[in-house]
């Protein structure tokens, strides 16, 4: 939790991390629309920072990944960052994160990220779904995966398109 607007704006412009914010407004407590301090960070956003040696944690001790998944998870949210994406999180529209541009608060998302289980079948209903989705909310679907044998995560983006 980052409780300091100037530490916020360090995070947002020095290593790209938006985090979600989540307290009220002080101005208009009762909206809904618009959240102030503090700021949450994903974990995958803070395991990235302490990596870093951008910041350290006080109190607790912040054990992430935990799990398998969490792992891949932190693999993928790496390699993405690593080009270039703000990356914030993506269940609002059935994904594991969204890629934006440039600042979540002058772009809209261009993608939404699936992990896929390296050697997993996709059925073709999936996909259609999957692609739907995306078609609705005006974003490419980047399904992607972690291939264990290489250490190297593959993408292949689902761009529906009509004829």
């Amino acid at each position: 939790m980052v409780t300091c607007a100037d530490d916020v704006l360090w995070l947002r412009t020095k290593h790209r991390i938006v985090g979600s914010l989540e307290g009220s407004h002080p101005a208009n407590p009762l909206q809904n629309n618009y959240f102030g301090l503090p700021l949450f960070l994903m974990p995958e956003e803070t395991a990235l920072l302490i990596e870093r040696d951008a910041i350290c944690i006080e109190g607790d001790k912040f054990e992430w990944p935990q799990s398998e998944r969490d792992q891949l998870r932190f693999k993928l949210f790496k390699d993405l960052h690593g080009r270039g994406f703000f990356v914030t999180q993506g269940i609002k529209f059935g994904g594991e994160y969204l890629l934006y541009p440039g600042d979540p608060l002058r772009y809209h998302s261009s993608h939404i990220v699936s992990l896929v289980d390296h050697g997993q079948t996709v059925a073709a209903r999936e996909l259609i779904t999957l692609g739907r989705v995306c078609t609705a909310v005006n974003k490419i679907r980047l399904l992607s995966s972690w291939n264990p044998h290489t250490d190297h995560i593959t993408h292949i983006t689902l761009n529906w398109s009509g004829f």
